[in-house]
């Protein structure tokens, strides 16, 4: 070669003594990317890159190196280089790194939209082939997903432009001094990584994207501050501007300061049966045992598992043994848990958190995922540092795993299931999600648990999953077998069947259902220990507070709860579930204002619903589980809980009676399971009025949904749930859970003639749910060749949620005071914070204590205007400046008046939560 890498090409400067050499910063990227081949990527993902590219797993090694090295080639460039934010370097003068001439030229370009524009040419040098059309060129696959390395791919080139980037962006530098050192980047990054030839093939899109996610991760961690210095320490030192012997110092360093990261994926204590995985359990569930004595047998690689049996059979610990199972068969060892709720996420937690202390072998983190996260105590004060028992095992995600996108990097991740949804959308940088995502098995648990939308973007994601040949779980108590079958076959599709078996899974039961043969194992029916019948009482009321009407709903449940009021009749637990919170509210209401008034005792009352602030939520949750959690004796007084769907997944507390509003089949089952939920065994007992299971519910007689639901709920399943009901006073569980899920969410080509006019709506909306899903969703992974659509920059982003229809705000009540200041609080005492002197944000504590005080509210309650708006202190402030205000007005009597819009006022009552209140 007649011209050799130069330092002058600077690519790190801030906060630096001088500027850090660009060949510096691209051998350190390889070398932390040769790592973290070596020691993040699990053996599966290692197999399936390797695959992919048509090369040996060592070659692949090299090769992903060689490319994480050359992601900022762009900045080589003369936009980049003489950045106003830069060094300046003298180098520009002269005359072989001229800019290119005239005014369309002098605007700036994007680094990373130069590497996509120049790799083909240079790459070609080494044998890469750029004389197919894109999306057949290895040359053009490598550009695109270096090109994507700041979160965004971009479109797809010509081959004209592939050839020739500076007919198309002459900002690039055709000088010659730009193009030589280019070449002597390539040059320089390709001989340290033991100058890899080009790979055999263009990989599938699953491979590419995960590559792109593991250049990404190398280019963070070798741009961290603290790596920068040390590296530019050496190199100064050294002073030989050798750069093959800066790459083994770069390499000798990665070792250690990945580590450090806990991106290792987990090691697991030898096991070969489920006693010992679960050696606490002495006497397993039978399904339990059934799984255990016939899975290992039919598991050698990836593939899908899904456990359908009722709550209470041992789903969860059934969940974790399959997924050890596959895990280690696949090579995927990491695992994912996601459920559909922060609350059921956050006690989810807590069990996965106690199994990996069990379980592994060695330090794992455990990150929790969901929006509020950090306000979990025992995770936000999770310390690295906590002490451990001698033969301990810490189970504590340190800073890095906690960042934005890199809480999957970790070896176990809980979350909810929109972390993994999220993959499914052109989101920045969703790579790293599937990279985090690819090297687990993920457990999904209540997968039936989501609407049309939800279910579409479930579907794609295990299309991907089937592709990346990553394990996946799923687990639900209430799965319609035709669900279950699309869920499965989505799978299969992702591994390469395009014709899957038929599907038809047992109840309690399990099925296995191989990626590599698309061969389907299904188990028989399998006995379960919670086998019970289950007392429905329906009745069809008005649906009505008013106490008056004798066939209301408030009159029926003044009869149910009669046994509370009578002092005669043993005390007990009631659980009366509501479909909306100012349905709860009202219940709450009539029922409070009886106390006293009518009967010999007065029930204790309780209500609990979303729409109350994080605090009080959270110390209702933790009096309902003192009160009735699975240890605690039954009380000596009558309770009755009047609270709304929270109740259905996230409280594992027993009811001797429930009595709830008609809902679809698996929502009202799953209500069901609050009652009689465990063995009281020497805790109490049950009171004579309620000795057996028994769901009470109050179905409207008229239409459905009444005005009051609005929404909440399809009127088809309703109504089909209340006629199948009203043929069911006593329902087996689970033998005819199966045959009921089927009846209720039976589809138009199995209703057929007997489907109604709210079917086909049902249909019909179901239908446009799922387009909508489609459109917003990256494409299915076997459709694609160019990377682009996978982070779609141009998509609409209101397309790019997890949740069609969710317009979600946290409201912070807040209190105006005479002199117009406002408070915290009620009394005035506490103000709104402000960043102390000399600082942009506020303080972690500050912002929690905020999160604390706010409340969950659609959007639309509460119009943003001046008033409404979070104060600009806290503009610089992530979660303070989304909060928007309530105010409250303190009247001088001591009264508060809430906040009045053309709709509704809006008020925080201390017992009822956020009350609206419709303007006459």
């Amino acid at each position: 070669m007649m011209f050799g890498l130069c330092s002058c090409i600077w690519g790190k400067s801030d906060e630096l003594p001088a500027p850090y050499p660009l060949g510096c910063h691209s051998l350190d990227t390889a070398a932390v990317a040769m790592v973290l081949w070596d020691v993040h990527l699990s053996a599966g993902q290692r197999r399936f890159v390797a695959e992919s590219f048509g090369v040996s797993q060592a070659h692949a090694r090299r090769l992903v190196a060689f490319w994480a090295g050359l992601h900022d080639v762009g900045k080589c460039c003369p936009a980049f280089q003489s950045s106003p934010t830069g060094p300046d370097p003298e180098f520009l003068q002269r005359e072989e790194f001229a800019s290119p001439a005239g005014w369309m030229n002098e605007g700036s370009v994007r680094h990373e939209r130069v590497a996509h524009l120049v790799l083909p040419s240079l790459l070609a040098d080494l044998g890469y082939d750029i004389a197919s059309r894109p999306g057949k060129s290895v040359a053009h696959q490598v550009a695109q997903i270096l090109g994507g390395h700041h979160g965004v791919y971009g479109p797809m080139l010509d081959r004209t432009t592939m050839r020739h980037p500076e007919r198309a962006e002459p900002r690039i530098g055709m000088a010659k001094g730009w193009q030589e050192q280019r070449v002597a980047l390539v040059d320089v990054v390709h001989r340290a990584c033991g100058s890899p030839a080009a790979p055999a093939r263009v990989a599938p899109a699953g491979a590419a994207v995960l590559v792109t996610g593991l250049v990404v991760l190398a280019d963070w961690i070798a741009s961290g501050h603290a790596w920068v210095s040390a590296r530019q320490r050496a190199w100064m030192a050294a002073g030989d501007e050798d750069w093959e012997a800066h790459f083994q110092r770069a390499l000798a360093a990665a070792g250690p300061a990945v580590a450090r990261l806990q991106l290792a994926p987990p090691r697991w204590l030898p096991a070969s049966g489920f006693s010992d995985v679960f050696p606490h359990i002495t006497k397993p569930y039978p399904l339990q045992v059934g799984i255990a004595a016939r899975l290992p047998g039919l598991v050698s690689g990836p593939g899908i598992l899904l456990v359908t049996a009722p709550t209470g059979d041992g789903k969860t610990e059934t969940g974790l043994f399959g997924a050890r199972l596959l895990g280690s068969a696949a090579g995927r060892p990491g695992l994912g848990v996601l459920l559909p709720s922060m609350a059921t996420t956050d006690a989810m937690w807590d069990r996965v958190r106690a199994y990996v202390g069990r379980a592994a072998a060695a330090d794992t983190p455990v990150t929790l995922l969901h929006g509020m996260a950090w306000l979990k105590e025992t995770y936000s004060t999770d310390a690295p540092d906590t002490e451990l028992c001698d033969d301990g095992v810490s189970t504590t995600a340190g800073d890095f795993v906690r960042r934005k996108h890199l809480g999957l990097a970790a070896g176990t991740a809980v979350g909810t299931w929109d972390q993994a949804a999220m993959a499914c959308l052109p989101m920045r940088f969703n790579t790293l999600r599937w990279l985090g995502l690819s090297g687990k098995t993920l457990i999904i648990d209540e997968a039936h648990a989501y609407d049309a939308f939800g279910h579409a973007l479930t579907i794609r994601l295990l299309q991907w999953l089937g592709h990346l040949g990553a394990p996946v779980v799923l687990l639900s108590a209430t799965l319609a077998g035709s669900l279950a079958q699309r869920l499965v076959h989505a799978y299969l599709e992702g591994a390469g069947h395009t014709a899957p078996q038929p599907v038809a899974p047992a109840y309690p039961g399990w099925l296995f259902a191989d990626a590599a043969t698309g061969t389907i194992t299904a188990s028989g029916t399998i006995p379960s220990t919670r086998a019970h019948h289950l007392a429905v009482d329906q009745h069809l009321v008005r649906h009505t507070h008013d106490l008056s009407v004798d066939d209301g709903r408030a009159a029926q449940l003044a009869h149910i709860l009669a046994p509370l009021y009578d002092s005669s009749a043993d005390p007990g637990a009631v659980l009366v579930i509501c479909n909306t919170v100012p349905d709860a509210q009202a219940t709450y209401q009539a029922l409070a204002a009886r106390s006293g008034r009518s009967g010999t005792r007065t029930p204790n009352l309780l209500l609990l619903h979303a729409r109350m602030p994080q605090w009080q939520r959270e110390d209702l949750t933790r009096r309902l589980l003192a009160l009735l959690g699975p240890r605690a004796r039954r009380p000596h007084e009558p309770w009755v809980v009047v609270t709304t769907q929270v109740a259905e997944q996230s409280l594992d507390v027993d009811f001797d009676l429930v009595v709830t509003d008609l809902a679809p089949l698996a929502q009202l089952l799953q209500r069901a399971g609050r009652g009689h939920r465990h063995t009281l065994a020497d805790r109490g007992r049950r009171p004579a009025w309620a000795p057996i299971p028994r769901l009470v519910v109050l179905a409207p007689a008229g239409e459905l949904p009444p005005p009051a639901w609005g929404n909440v709920y399809e009127g088809a399943l309703l109504r089909r749930t209340r006629d199948l009901l009203a043929e069911s006073t006593h329902v087996a569980i689970p033998q005819a859970v199966t045959s009921m899920i089927e009846t209720v969410y039976a589809d138009l080509n199995a209703l057929a003639e007997q489907a109604l006019h709210d079917d086909h709506r049902r249909a019909g909306r179901d239908a446009a749910h799922a387009a909508a899903a489609d459109t917003a969703a990256i494409p299915a992974p076997a459709t694609i060749t160019d990377l682009y659509p996978i982070t779609d920059r141009d998509l609409d982003p209101g397309l790019l949620t997890t949740r069609l229809g969710a317009d979600s705000a946290r409201l912070l009540p807040v209190y105006r005071a005479h002199d117009g200041r406002y408070w915290l609080d009620p009394q005035c005492t506490s103000e709104l914070p402000i960043p102390a002197s000399g600082h942009m944000r506020l303080t972690r504590g500050q912002v929690a204590d905020l999160a604390r005080l706010s409340v969950p509210a659609p959007g639309a309650y509460l119009p943003e205007r001046p008033d409404t708006a979070a104060p600009t202190e806290w503009n610089k402030t992530p979660l303070a400046r989304e909060l928007r205000l309530l105010p409250h007005r303190v009247l001088s009597g001591g009264g508060i008046q809430g906040y009045r819009t053309e709709r509704h006022t809006l008020r925080l009552d201390p017992v009822l939560g956020l009350v609206r209140t419709p303007v006459r």
